[in-house]
């Protein structure tokens, strides 16, 4: 009860709303330019919450995460371009409905069906996250090396595309976790002389690179092409009584599929968009519509993708897993402020636990709020050319990049990672794997070396250790079924 309070007391302090603002305000904007999305929000803001409270700093960046997985809609129905993947499926009948003249009314269903699947989400969050906590306080070094390697195994999910592109990426992102200070030896490893390298290449650095200077390079690259304007007023209106009867049920079920999905390492909204639409419309009664305009076909992801940050919290809270880009930075700024993501942190920081829990609640309530009264502002950003914007990201990356141990060498490192993501891009390798593997290769390394030095050397203790079998198995699942798929298919006969 007492964490209890201490969190209520931060969140409504003047600077614990001044955070869900500030964060739902920029969330908006960087969500509904198209191209940006909030992976990149958070790793350029990241740098800039060094010096603030953690349960400040979590506030602001979950209040970004949440505004700017509804910021893409914007784009998605005013421009038919999803500002975020996970707006994808908000096009087809965001900007149906737009082009007869309703685009109010179609901003107003997506902002009332991400509050709806956000608010539902957390929920979510605070019923399993605590529980499962719990049950993961018992884990030893074994069911940890287990849990780690299960969220590798997620990289199949991750890497959309070609597997083996993906577990390219994931062996690289392992190999850059090797650097630094050996965690049994003690002694420094492939630092090539370099003493800024001692603490491993610099997570925070990295991020900034691959996410946002490699998309920084990718606008320049395309800076003829300008974002197309809309000549639509943008207001906000309130649903109708009669589009909560048409759509509320919509917003549940989307709501349910995508915290589901979300607690899946890999999944996220850019899937449960789709199977959140596709569920909508075989139990919508007229079917027909969607694709013409229809409000459920809006509802259904919009509540599925808000719903999926809720979800997204659970592994990483209960377990220290992410499951996605975004929520590895989100580890990311933990460890900055010298927490421990997983199960210690219920015991090293309950408030800040439930400043995260209560959080993603009260943000999803403020991203309305936001949304509702500084919406026709905003959608004018859109207008913005994309050079401009890739100046912008790239002055902030740097920016960042200096301030998080005012060395010249970290901006060099984030250039050098910009490089490298812009290169991956172009050659359709996935990013989020690198990212997945420099987070969890310590934990998997560590506890692996941990669970044989008690062991003695006996490799039976990841198979004795119910626990660190049961993940084991669901890590062979995640990787076997894939690669079973895509054999599958090879040999299915072409059609004639």
């Amino acid at each position: 009860m007492d964490a209890i309070l201490q969190s209520f007391g931060t969140i409504f302090s003047l600077y614990g709303v001044a955070a869900l603002v500030v964060g739902a305000l920029l969330g908006i904007v960087i969500g509904a330019l198209p191209g940006l999305g909030p992976s990149i929000g958070l790793s350029l803001l990241l740098p800039f919450t060094y010096n603030m409270q953690p349960e400040i700093a979590m506030l602001l960046m979950i209040s970004l995460y949440t505004s700017a997985e509804y910021g893409g809609s914007i784009s998605a129905i005013l421009l038919s371009t999803p500002g975020t993947a996970a707006a994808a499926a908000t096009v087809i009948d965001g900007h149906a409905m737009a082009q007869k003249g309703k685009a109010n009314e179609a901003i107003t269903i997506s902002l009332t069906a991400s509050t709806v699947g956000g608010v539902l989400g957390g929920i979510a969050l605070m019923v399993l996250a605590v529980p499962l906590a719990k049950l993961a306080l018992q884990f030893g070094p074994a069911a940890y090396f287990a849990v780690g390697l299960f969220g590798l195994s997620s990289v199949a999910a991750l890497s959309s595309g070609s597997m083996v592109k993906g577990l390219l990426c994931a062996a690289f992102g392992l190999g850059l976790a090797t650097v630094g200070i050996d965690p049994i030896a003690g002694t420094p490893r492939f630092t090539m002389g370099f003493f800024e390298l001692y603490e491993g290449i610099p997570f925070l650095a990295a991020l900034i690179g691959l996410f946002a200077v490699s998309e920084a390079f990718s606008m320049a690259e395309d800076h003829a092409r300008q974002s197309p304007r809309t000549g639509k007023k943008v207001g906000h209106i309130f649903m109708s009584m009669d589009l909560w009867r048409e759509t509320w049920r919509t917003m549940l079920s989307g709501s349910v599929i995508g915290t589901l999905l979300g607690i899946l390492p890999g999944v996220g909204g850019n899937i449960a968009c789709w199977i959140a639409r596709d569920y909508a419309r075989s139990r919508d009664r007229r079917p027909e519509e969607f694709g013409k305009g229809a409000a459920n076909g809006i509802a259904a992801p919009e509540a599925a993708n808000n719903a999926t940050v809720g979800g997204a919290l659970v592994p990483l809270l209960a377990l220290g897993i992410p499951g996605s880009p975004t929520t590895a930075i989100l580890i990311g700024a933990l460890i900055m402020h010298g927490l421990h993501p997983g199960p210690q942190l219920f015991e090293e920081a309950p408030g800040l636990v439930y400043a995260i829990l209560f959080g993603v609640i009260i943000a999803s309530l403020v991203q309305y709020l936001v949304g509702s009264l500084l919406l026709p502002a905003m959608a004018r950003v859109m207008s913005l050319p994309r050079a401009v914007i890739a100046v912008g990201i790239l002055a902030f990356a740097i920016l960042g990049a200096s301030a998080i141990r005012n060395l010249m060498f970290d901006v060099w490192i984030t250039i050098g990672f910009g490089v490298i993501g812009y290169l991956m891009k172009k050659l359709d390798f996935p990013v989020a794997p690198v990212v997945l593997a420099m987070v969890l290769g310590y934990l998997v390394e560590s506890n692996y070396r941990a669970a044989l030095v008690t062991s003695q050397g006996n490799y039976a203790i990841f198979f004795t250790d119910p626990i660190s079998l049961i993940f084991l198995t669901l890590s062979a699942i995640s990787l076997g079924v894939p690669i079973w798929r895509s054999l599958r298919a090879r040999r299915r006969p072409a059609p004639i």
